[in-house]
Formats: C-alpha cells, sequence, structure tokens
C-alpha cells in the first residue's frame, strides 16, 4: 500500500463527511426541531409503492452501504487522484442540491413506514433483521425522503468505478451488484417511495453528464494538493495522475 496516496484523501473524505452531515442530519435536525412539516409523495407511482413487499432481511445491504461509501470514495481516491476530485465536485453539487431541497421541499415516509407492520407488534417478538430495522427507524427518522440519500451515495460509487477504467473487473461488479442491492433495500424497508429512488439515481447521474468536462474538477485538485502539501499529507514530489 502506498500510503502517500491513502494521505491525500483524507481533507476531501473530511469535506464529504461535513457535507454529508449538513445536508442530511443538519435538516433532520431542523425537521424536529422546528417540526418541519413533510410532504408524503406515496400518489407518485402509486400502484407500484403498494406493491413493493417489506423484506426486513434486506436491512443488511442498507447498513452496509456506510462502509461502502467510505471505502469506496477511499479507494477511488487511492487509484486516481483526478478521479476523486470529480466524484468529490459531484458530491458539493448533489449534496448542495438535496440540503436545500430537504429544507424547503421536506418529505415524509411515517404512513409508509407503519405498512411494514412493525409498529403494531411487541419489539420483544422481533428478529434481528426487524430489530436493526426498527433501530433504523428511529435513528434515521422519516424525513429526508426525496432525493433518496442511500441511493445518491452508491450511485456515485456507480459513477467512481466507471470512470477508472483499469479498475479490476471483480471491483466494479461488487460495486454495481452492491448499489442495485442498496437501492433496492431503500423500497423493500419501507424506507422510501419509489420517486425518491427516481430521483436519487436520476440527481448524481444527471449531475456527472453537466459536470464531466467542468474546470471545477482541475480547481478542487489545484486547491486541495496545495493544502495537502502544506500539511505535508501529499508531497510535492508526487506526479498527477
Amino acid at each position: 500500500m502506498d500510503w502517500k496516496k491513502l494521505l491525500r484523501v483524507v481533507l476531501p473524505f473530511v469535506l464529504l463527511m461535513f457535507m454529508q452531515f449538513a445536508t442530511y442530519w443538519g435538516n433532520q435536525w431542523y425537521a424536529e426541531t422546528f417540526g418541519n412539516p413533510g410532504k408524503d409523495l406515496s400518489v407518485i407511482f402509486l400502484e407500484f409503492n403498494q406493491a413493493v413487499p417489506f423484506l426486513p432481511w434486506t436491512i443488511w445491504p442498507y447498513v452496509i452501504a456506510y462502509p461502502f461509501w467510505i471505502l469506496g470514495f477511499i479507494y477511488i481516491g487511492y487509484r486516481d487522484k483526478t478521479n476523486m476530485y470529480r466524484i468529490l465536485l459531484l458530491v458539493l453539487v448533489t449534496f448542495t442540491i438535496c440540503g436545500f431541497w430537504y429544507l424547503f421541499f421536506q418529505t415524509d415516509v411515517q404512513a409508509w413506514r407503519e405498512t411494514s407492520g412493525l409498529f403494531a407488534r411487541d419489539p420483544s417478538t422481533f428478529n434481528l433483521s426487524e430489530s436493526l430495522t426498527f433501530w433504523i427507524y428511529a435513528a434515521a427518522g422519516p424525513r429526508n425522503a426525496n432525493p433518496s440519500m442511500h441511493c445518491l451515495m452508491s450511485w456515485l460509487c456507480v459513477i467512481g468505478v466507471r470512470l477508472d477504467k483499469k479498475m479490476p473487473k471483480g471491483i466494479k461488479i461488487m460495486t454495481w451488484v452492491l448499489a442495485i442491492a442498496i437501492c433496492i433495500s431503500t423500497q423493500t424497508l419501507k424506507q422510501h417511495y419509489i420517486i425518491d429512488m427516481i430521483t436519487g439515481i436520476a440527481l448524481p447521474e444527471a449531475a456527472y453528464w453537466l459536470l464531466k468536462d467542468s474546470k471545477a474538477v482541475g480547481w478542487l485538485e489545484a486547491r486541495f494538493t496545495k493544502l495537502n502539501q502544506r500539511l505535508r499529507l501529499e508531497p510535492s514530489s508526487l506526479a498527477t495522475e
């Protein structure tokens, strides 16, 4: 392992985490503290929503998403410096859009969650998957549903592996499989309506095509490279990939 390549990921990753906390958890806090009501979007593709079964065992790809995103970003940045900043630019743009969307057009899926039947049961009767699902319900809250951040962040990982033409095929396949499984789990856990999944995938994909030739990538890379060098996270002699 080349620690020089790994260290250069630290500051971009810190910015990514800040954006995540501000966008998602900041809006969750605001919604709960100030009673920001959320709109139920179940009427969009209602028949599809009603046909989706509740499958508590799909909580596992849902929670695996968290280390998947972290390791995905680190791996992309480790392999290719410029690709890391392409993904970081997409993070900045899509997370900002989501943050303002959650703030001004908040959504709520509590009624959808209740169709799981868990709220009508004694928690002592839950199996492990059901217990974990119920914990996620409590921890994440029913707001910030549209677009789905689970789908958005998973699709950013897909875009990242698409950018790297030399990435091992096995890693690419695993990334695609995990990303699709995570997106499906948002439906089968009653965490999101289908419109949330659609927008969660469409937003980063649209941003990618609009920004793939943007000079902002080079600007981000240059600024972070200078900062990394000042903090000795990246030697000045390291060639840009």
